[in-house]
């Protein structure tokens, strides 16, 4: 569990989010469709409950919203591979006799792990300028990620719900709940002014 947030975001400024109504997963070098809405469901109902306890107003068109808030799965596929060998240069202690090299093998493993990630964007620049913002580009300038007239919007705040399978079903389901209050608990600050 991983929670990180901008140094100087003022989240009592905020009132208002609206959620991403999916959650996409990210995967290297292929297209995955979004996770299962029956999965999904309930971890952005968990995610939108926990910023209602903190003050903020759900809004359901993004247009009206100060914060935007985005789950994502980031799937990864991991893999080692070890070889091992030996080899002495002296046979029992006889010098200049060896034993050849003794190629042991090689073996390999791989594993897959998965993220659960959240993450709440300032949607004040778009509103009011139509882009720039802390971390992010002004248009042409290409900073920060950005590429010639691209604008970019801070993220405010992200967790990392890590080690849950790409179904959430059952105790993956409720790991990822879990991690979600987690990283609330974990957010004190993470709360409107009244």
């Amino acid at each position: 569990m991983l929670t990180k947030h901008a140094p100087n975001a003022n989240f009592g400024a905020y009132h208002s989010f609206f959620i991403r109504p999916e959650i996409r997963v990210l995967s290297d070098g292929e297209a995955a469709d979004p996770i299962e809405e029956s999965y999904a469901t309930p971890l952005l109902l968990q995610t939108s409950q926990n910023l209602a306890l903190r003050g903020y107003e759900q809004v359901d068109v993004k247009a009206d919203a100060e914060l935007a808030v985005e789950l994502v799965y980031v799937r990864s596929v991991n893999s080692a591979v070890a070889c091992y060998s030996w080899w002495d240069s002296d046979y029992w202690g006889y010098p200049g006799w060896g034993y050849y090299p003794y190629y042991g093998g090689c073996s390999s493993t791989a594993w897959r792990a998965g993220t659960l990630a959240t993450m709440i964007v300032d949607l004040t620049p778009a509103r009011n300028e139509g882009g720039g913002g802390e971390g992010g580009g002004s248009e042409g300038d290409g900073a920060a990620g950005a590429g010639p007239g691209e604008k970019l919007l801070s993220t405010i705040w992200f967790s990392g719900v890590y080690g849950v399978e790409p179904d959430f079903k059952d105790a993956a389901a409720e790991r990822a709940r879990q991690g979600i209050d987690q990283a609330f608990v974990q957010s004190p600050y993470l709360a409107t002014s009244l």
